[in-house]
């Protein structure tokens, strides 16, 4: 669709103090595609900028484009994203994780260093939301809702609250987790993770208890070893799903079905009823499920989490 350019800024008044963020995108030629802004509470200017860079970023792949050129009056965030200076503080670790993430899901990201000057739009957009405004373009709405105040080429209102459950690191962490999950078969340790997103063990293992205390996965008892992460089982279980060279676990033959989902491509799983022992098959051929059974819930699913592991 060829690239596209963003205009990234972020700050605080009083770093740390009332931040936000602005973003600018245009075509090749200059011309605007799309403008918004986000107050984003309490948070230091490198926080601001990072998350800047990150909307910019969702903004791109959601959008699905391959090729994008961030330009940004941030030093430090340019050079840390092009590898030449270490993201030493903790705060900014789980952030630049999820850039360069996304990044690398987008295709082709490059980066620019620019005066303060020519990022005078991104500047005006991250302004507006450091007064606590959220700027948002009938394009590109921040949460789907029309604002009843126009301006100009976008729509300004009071700061949402957030629908998305989960941290920038938390989010990051349960990504890589079912990545390793999808790529290995297997569940990954702290040390895996850690390595994976850019964190430290304390960062990650705090993510980890905070995603199983949302159900988001389930961490063996008194442990921060992964034990499920649904569909998959971190432990072999009677519910193996087999997609070309790869078994996969699942915890139940309802996750089985997910498995073969999730992962894609032809598979099968074979299990034996729990009652009276008959096999029970199911597979996927060239995108189309066979096989035949009846699913029996014989705890209802409001109960299931009293108990996860063994229900």
């Amino acid at each position: 669709m060829g690239r596209i350019v963003a205009y990234i800024d972020g700050g605080a008044r009083g770093n740390p103090g009332p931040a936000g963020f602005g973003v600018r995108v245009e075509d090749a030629d200059g011309m605007v595609i799309d403008e918004f802004a986000e107050s984003i509470g309490v948070a230091t200017n490198n926080v601001a900028e990072y998350r800047a860079l990150i909307a910019a970023l969702e903004w791109a792949k959601r959008h699905a484009r391959d090729q994008l050129h961030v330009r940004s009056d941030s030093l430090l965030l340019v050079q840390q994203m092009v590898g030449n200076y270490k993201v030493k503080n903790a705060g900014l670790q789980p952030l630049h994780a999820k850039a360069g993430m996304l990044a690398r899901e987008i295709g082709r990201v490059t980066f620019e260093h620019v005066g303060r000057s020519l990022n005078a739009h991104a500047d005006r957009l991250a302004n507006a939301a450091m007064d606590g405004e959220t700027v948002v373009s009938p394009q590109s709405p921040v949460d789907g809702r029309p604002s009843a105040v126009s301006h100009s080429q976008c729509e300004i209102r009071n700061p949402r609250s957030t629908l998305d459950p989960f941290t920038p690191i938390e989010r990051v962490v349960r990504t890589f987790v079912y990545r390793h999950f999808v790529e290995t078969t297997q569940a990954p340790g702290v040390a895996d993770i850690t390595a994976g997103v850019g964190a430290t063990d304390e960062v990650v293992v705090a993510a980890l208890r905070r995603l199983a205390e949302m159900r988001a996965l389930v961490l063996a008892p008194a442990s921060t070893a992964i034990w499920m992460a649904h569909p998959f089982s971190a432990i072999p279980t009677a519910y193996p799903v087999v997609i070309g060279v790869r078994t996969y676990w699942a915890n139940c033959a309802w996750d089985a079905a997910g498995v073969l989902s999730l992962v894609g491509g032809d598979g099968e799983t074979r299990t034996r009823c729990a009652d009276c022992g008959e096999s029970i098959s199911m597979a996927v051929r060239g995108g189309r499920i066979t096989g035949d059974g009846l699913v029996h819930y014989a705890v209802p699913p409001r109960r299931f989490w009293d108990n996860i592991a063994y229900t």
